[in-house]
């Protein structure tokens, strides 16, 4: 999602007005999917986030990936991480993709990872 970058760049200028107007931007565009596409955004993020390794560096905003090796097929990782979602409302998946602030990048991981 470009609008991640965007609200990253008027934040490091202290643009505060513009932050609000693009995180608004950003919540409209989530809450336009429905809740079946919302589980697979959803699913595709956990796939990235718990698929990798990270270090983190002491002293350092760096964290670095570490590819570990992946056991399960593309439709297995996805049944595993959308197991406790099918629970969830639209609202709550919604709410738990707006608040988190790296989308982007976990999609882009479970992508690769899923080979979509």
């Amino acid at each position: 999602m470009e609008i991640e970058n965007e609200i990253a760049e008027a934040e490091s200028a202290h643009r505060l007005e513009e932050v609000r107007v693009l995180e608004q931007k950003r919540s409209d565009l989530i809450n336009t999917f429905t809740r079946d596409e919302l589980m697979v955004i959803e699913t595709v993020m956990k796939v990235g986030q718990s698929e990798r390794g990270y270090r983190y560096h002491f002293n350092s905003d760096e964290i670095e990936l570490i590819h570990l090796p992946i056991e399960l097929t593309g439709p297995e990782l996805m049944q595993k991480y959308s197991y406790y979602l099918v629970h969830k409302t639209k609202q709550e998946l919604a709410k738990g993709i707006e608040d988190n602030t790296i989308v982007s990048r976990l999609l882009k991981e479970g992508m690769e990872i899923l080979k979509l």
